[in-house]
């Protein structure tokens, strides 16, 4: 969590900032007659610098909302404050320390208007360390995007090349399954075969689609549970309650069918005791959830596909799925969209 306030960046800021600032005007000017004073002062006032780094860090990454969500506000008050503890804890100091911070060249401590000095001093460096750290978060987000879109776009690139291959005669597929429909006379052979041709078209259409309705991938995965069940009969058991309001709203191409597809391929199954899987919203989540009991052997791939699903999520939506794991159950909470 410290990564998101940049430390190691606001050290070397700290130090270079301190190093610039005391030691190197005395050595220019080689006054080096009082060591003591000189390193006391740059420990201060590398302290002060990062203090106030990591301070207008985090106002900038928590007030996000309501009135404080103005950056002029949330500067003025991450300015005083860091001021106002660095203030106070330099005063601390001077007490209880025998390092003479608060001592000018002749060795007397600074009163009144010299200590006014300081502590303005401490506004204008605060308010210039609070440019340096937005302008900072600004190039920093700014370069993240980019690596995001770039991301985007390989991901998209190898999409449209992993299309082509699959996509080399779509035509001759459905051809080839309509004519196994009418070779066949068994009306279950010709349910699965139709089951199979709706999955294989839903997946031609929405491959390359960045959100679908849950209406249309609900359609999509009663066939493709359909083939499921028939593959696994009793052992396989999909219960799906949603409400009607929610059926418009958008979700992730085939997310339903990856979670539905992780709970088969990773739990055992059974006509005994059947894998139970239950489809349901909640607030603004899809939930999927299934019966945890793990097979003594795991598949090649393990993770991966919701490792995908939440990069895709995250990339595509700014937003995070939610994976639940209890004793018995199992449960993914996807985001849906407006």
């Amino acid at each position: 969590m410290i990564d998101r306030y940049k430390s190691k960046v606001g050290v070397i800021f700290a130090f270079v900032i301190a190093l610039l600032t005391t030691v190197l005007p005395r050595i220019i000017r080689l006054d080096i007659d009082q060591p003591l004073v000189v390193l006391a002062n740059f420990l201060y006032l590398s302290v002060t610098f990062l203090f106030y780094w990591l301070t207008h860090h985090f106002f900038l990454l928590h007030l996000r909302s309501g009135t404080f969500a103005n950056r002029y506000l949330k500067a003025m008050i991450s300015i005083v404050v860091s001021v106002t503890v660095i203030a106070f804890l330099a005063w601390l100091l001077h007490i209880a320390s025998p390092f003479p911070i608060f001592k000018n060249s002749t060795g007397i401590p600074e009163r009144g208007q010299a200590r006014f000095v300081r502590i303005f001093r401490g506004l204008i460096v605060s308010t210039l360390t609070w440019f340096a750290v937005y302008y900072y978060r600004l190039l920093f987000l700014l370069q993240r995007s980019r690596l995001e879109n770039e991301y985007l776009k390989q991901e998209n690139l190898q999409a449209q090349l992993t299309s082509m291959r699959q996509q080399i005669s779509p035509h001759f597929l459905f051809n080839s399954l309509n004519t196994l429909s009418t070779l066949s006379r068994e009306e279950a052979v010709k349910e699965y075969i139709l089951k199979l041709s709706e999955v294989y078209r839903y997946v031609l259409h929405y491959q390359e689609q960045n959100i679908v309705s849950i209406r249309d991938e609900l359609a999509f995965i009663r066939s493709y549970i359909y083939i499921l069940e028939s593959r696994f009969e009793e052992g396989l058991k999909v219960n799906i309650q949603l409400n009607p309001d929610c059926l418009n709203r958008k979700i992730l191409p085939f997310a339903l069918q990856l979670l539905v597809e992780n709970a088969v391929k990773h739990n055992a199954i059974s006509y005994t005791d059947p894998l139970s899987i239950d489809i349901y919203d909640k607030g603004d989540s899809l939930i999927v959830e299934n019966d945890l009991r793990p097979r003594l052997t795991m598949e090649d791939g393990y993770g991966m596909g919701l490792h995908n699903l939440a990069e895709r999520y995250r990339l595509t939506t700014d937003k995070e799925i939610v994976i639940i794991r209890e004793t018995s159950k199992f449960k993914v909470k996807i985001p849906l969209l407006v």
